[in-house]
């Protein structure tokens, strides 16, 4: 990998080190460096072999964040790593691990919204719907 701009290779290398990337992430950020187009692949190849640059631990470590600090349900982060372009049978597979979560979380979100919403005067099929809208939003099939 001789071709490659030292500066650039050591500042993309820092960019995926200090935390998981996906490889759009990080095609963007070459494109900020200034780096040509025809090199990008070059530079993922190179970030890839030297272990920097994982799409299924990028997968792994989204999944678990989204789910252990913001709650998300399993639609949120599936609609969240599309956006990213990260492959579908590796999304499948990270989802398919937090299947027991989603129960738990469903259940946390409803009672967490309904004791919120319980001082204000909604009756029951207000008070349903409002939890609904809630959990569709927070990524639950409900």
């Amino acid at each position: 990998m001789a071709n490659l701009d030292p500066i650039i290779q050591r500042k993309i290398m820092r960019y995926c080190a200090y935390q998981e990337r996906c490889i759009q992430e990080v095609e963007h950020k070459l494109h900020t460096l200034g780096c040509p187009p025809r090199q990008i692949s070059a530079y993922l190849r190179y970030l890839s072999e030297e272990d920097f640059l994982r799409e299924s631990r990028y997968a792994e470590v989204f999944v678990r964040g989204k789910v252990n600090n913001n709650k998300w349900g399993p639609r949120k982060i599936e609609m969240a790593l599309l956006s990213k372009k990260v492959d579908p049978s590796l999304i499948k597979r990270e989802l398919a691990q937090f299947d027991a979560e989603w129960v738990e979380l469903e259940a946390y979100w409803t009672g967490r919204m309904t004791k919120a919403w319980a001082h204000k005067s909604y009756d029951a099929y207000t008070l349903k719907g409002k939890l609904r809208t809630f959990l569709r939003h927070k990524g639950f099939f409900v």
